[in-house]
C-alpha cells in the first residue's frame, strides 16, 4: 500500500498558494507604492519613438490638406479677381460717363446767364469745328434747321462776344471770330465811354484803332460793344486794355476763343427796325465833328458786305 504523506507536508502543501498570493499581494502594494519615474522615463522613451513615426504619417495627410486648401483659395481669389475685374469695368464706364456729363454741363455753363437785349432772341448752337488757323479765325456752329438765323446775328457766351454769323445754312452757320483780321468791331471804353474800333490781328489780342487823342485807356478796363452800326447790340463785353502806350493799345478778347463748344446766338427780330433803339442806356453818344458823328461807316456792315 502507498504510504500517505505525512501531516506535516500536506500543511506545507495546501498553504503555498495562500502564500503566494500573499507575495503577489505584497508586490502589488510596493509597485502602487513605488516612484513611477521608471513609468515615466519608459513612456517618453515610447513617446520619442512614436512621435517621428507619427510626423512622417501626417506629413502627406498635412499636404494634401494645405494644397486642397490652396487649390479652394485659388479657386476664391480667382472668382473675387473676375468680380472686382467686372465692377472696375463697370466703373470705369460710369467714369467716362460722368466725365462726358461734366464737360458737357461746364461747357453748357459757358452759355448759361447770357444777357439777352430786348429784341432779340437767344438760341443755343455747339461748335462743329476749331476756331481756325492763322489765316483765317472762323468757326461753324450747329444750330439745328428751324432756326431763322441771318448775316451779322451777333454769337456769344456768357462772358461775352464771340463774333458774329457771315454765312448762315440750314442747319450750320460760319462765325467770324473778333481775332480774325476782317473783324471790326465798334466798342466803348466802360470808364470813360470813348469810342473806337477793336480790330482783329489773327494773334491772341485785338488792337484799339480810331481812338480819340483824348482817351486815355487804364490797363484792366473792360471794352464794350457801342452798338452803332445797328449790327451788334450796345453793352457785350468784348475784352479788356492789356497794353496802352503810344504804339497800340491792345484788348485781350474776354471769351477764351481757343475753347468754345457751345455759344448763344442772338436772333434779330424782323418785325422791329435793325439796331436798338434804347442803346443810349449802354454808351455815351459820340461828339459831333462838323455835323458828323465819328466812326461813321464804320461797323461789322462792311465786312458783311
Amino acid at each position: 500500500m502507498a504510504r500517505k504523506p505525512s501531516g506535516r507536508r500536506a500543511l506545507g502543501h495546501s498553504r503555498l498558494p495562500q502564500i503566494l498570493i500573499l507575495i503577489f499581494s505584497f508586490l502589488l502594494i510596493f509597485v502602487g507604492k513605488a516612484d513611477l519615474v521608471l513609468l515615466r522615463e519608459a513612456q517618453m522613451r515610447v513617446n520619442e519613438f512614436v512621435t517621428p513615426l507619427q510626423k512622417l504619417v501626417s506629413a502627406p495627410i498635412e499636404a494634401a490638406e494645405t494644397m486642397f486648401e490652396g487649390a479652394r483659395t485659388v479657386a476664391s481669389l480667382r472668382a473675387e479677381a473676375t468680380r472686382l475685374a467686372a465692377e472696375n469695368r463697370r466703373l470705369r464706364r460710369w467714369q467716362r460717363r460722368a466725365e462726358l456729363l461734366e464737360s458737357e454741363n461746364r461747357q453748357l455753363r459757358t452759355v448759361t446767364g447770357v444777357i439777352v437785349p430786348q429784341d432779340r432772341e437767344v438760341v443755343t448752337a455747339r461748335a462743329v469745328t476749331a476756331p481756325g488757323s492763322s489765316f483765317v479765325h472762323t468757326i461753324q456752329v450747329e444750330h439745328g434747321s428751324d432756326v431763322p438765323v441771318q448775316r451779322g446775328d451777333p454769337v456769344v457766351t456768357a462772358d461775352g462776344l464771340v463774333g458774329f454769323v457771315i454765312e448762315q445754312g440750314l442747319k450750320h452757320s460760319w462765325v467770324l471770330l473778333v481775332s480774325d483780321v476782317n473783324a471790326r468791331i465798334p466798342i466803348i471804353l466802360s470808364r470813360s465811354s470813348w469810342p473806337g474800333i477793336a480790330a482783329g490781328r489773327n494773334t491772341n489780342y485785338l488792337q484799339l484803332e480810331f481812338l480819340p487823342k483824348e482817351a486815355q485807356p487804364a490797363i484792366g478796363e473792360l471794352v464794350q460793344t457801342s452798338g452803332h452800326g445797328g449790327i451788334l447790340p450796345a453793352g457785350i463785353a468784348v475784352g479788356r486794355v492789356v497794353k496802352a502806350d503810344k504804339d497800340a493799345v491792345l484788348i485781350e478778347p474776354i471769351v477764351d476763343l481757343r475753347r468754345l463748344s457751345y455759344v448763344s446766338i442772338l436772333l434779330r427780330d424782323d418785325t422791329t427796325p435793325a439796331g436798338i433803339v434804347d442803346a443810349d442806356r449802354f454808351f455815351t453818344p459820340l461828339p459831333d465833328v462838323a455835323e458828323k458823328r465819328l466812326l461813321e461807316g464804320f461797323s461789322p456792315k462792311d465786312v458783311l458786305q
